[in-house]
């Protein structure tokens, strides 16, 4: 009788996303957001057919599928929901270049009480830079 070795896992379960990955598929999205559905979601074959293109790039875990590519992109637009949130309200900077341009101790404390809050934390990344799928997210949307 065969005994498998549980320290090799044959198909990994996580699929691991490089930042080429991610900037492919944002590119890959942009060029065809005209397949953009009545959702607020491209369709199943536009994520299916990212997920091919993307395919070459692949270094580790799992391949990615139509599931994968739809479940980031969500993570991509919640991200971008969170930074025009934060623009939209009154006196809080934003631009692509430095993020909200957080300096001195009163601001680096404030920001961090803001980050802290609930639905804030993904704007911890730009308390000093910008994002650069913003500008293909604004075109998409």
């Amino acid at each position: 009788m065969a005994t498998e070795d549980p320290a090799v896992d044959a198909e990994p379960k996580r699929a691991d996303w490089s930042i080429e990955e991610v900037g492919v598929l944002v590119q890959y999205l942009h060029d065809h957001c005209a397949e953009w559905g009545d959702t607020g979601n491209f369709r199943q074959s536009t994520y299916a057919n990212a997920a091919g293109h993307i395919r070459l790039l692949h270094i580790s875990g799992k391949i990615k599928d139509h599931k994968n590519i739809l479940i980031k992109w969500g993570a991509i637009k919640q991200t971008y929901n969170v930074i025009i949130t934060y623009h939209s309200k009154s006196g809080k900077h934003w631009d692509n270049e430095h993020g909200t341009n957080i300096s001195g101790a009163l601001a680096g404390e404030n920001w961090s009480k803001y980050v802290a809050m609930k639905g804030n934390a993904l704007m911890r990344p730009f308390h000093n830079k910008g994002w650069e799928y913003i500008d293909f997210l604004e075109d998409i949307f």
